[in-house]
């Protein structure tokens, strides 16, 4: 006598092997939403890679914007310790 579980498993079996393809109309707003993603992936990965091989430029301008600031500074230190002196 097979077991209920065999019976069961031996029916969904037969349903699975006799179904048939499933059509369906998949409209053009999925393929937007798609589109829509993939945009925001590629725009994602660009920004990104923007941002790597800008960075050393950055750090340049940082450098270069520092220096200036330390000579302005030093002049500035100077003409107080000339004022200071001359009075």
């Amino acid at each position: 006598m097979p077991s209920r579980f065999s019976i069961i498993s031996l029916f969904c079996a037969a349903l699975l092997l006799c179904s048939s393809t499933a059509d369906a109309y998949i409209g053009p707003i999925i393929i937007i939403g798609a589109v829509g993603s993939m945009f925001g992936w590629v725009a994602a990965i660009g920004v990104a890679v923007l941002i790597v091989l800008s960075y050393p430029f950055y750090l340049l301008y940082r450098k270069r914007n520092n220096r200036k600031q330390g000579k302005v500074e030093e002049a500035a230190a100077e003409e107080v310790e000339e004022s200071s002196v001359g009075t």
